[in-house]
């Protein structure tokens, strides 16, 4: 006969499926934010680091620690592009076009 199992029991599992969600959040917006440079990847990786904290506050993951470590990567690279890379990208395509047009 199977035995049922106590509620106690059905609480802590569902505790613990909900008590890892922040960091897998996290981690994806990471990811996200690390695929998407610029004003929208600075954006996901606030969101991202935010979730992968609230996660570390309460109960430490892989996923979260690896979630903050990309989502800083992500904001460093996002400041980058676009104080460094998109205006040297826009004057790039600028003469591009203006030698394009004369030819």
């Amino acid at each position: 006969m199977p035995e049922k199992k106590s509620e106690h029991e059905h609480e802590h599992k569902e505790t613990k499926i909900k008590g890892t969600s922040l960091g897998a959040v996290g981690f994806t917006l990471s990811i996200i934010g690390f695929l998407s440079l610029g004003i929208l990847g600075i954006v996901v990786s606030i969101v991202a680091f935010v979730f992968c904290y609230m996660q570390m506050k309460g109960r430490k993951t892989k996923l979260s620690k690896a979630g903050m470590i990309i989502s800083i990567i992500a904001l460093v690279l996002s400041i980058i592009w676009i104080i460094w890379i998109a205006p040297a990208l826009s004057q790039f395509m600028q003469q591009y076009a203006s030698t394009a047009a004369v030819k």
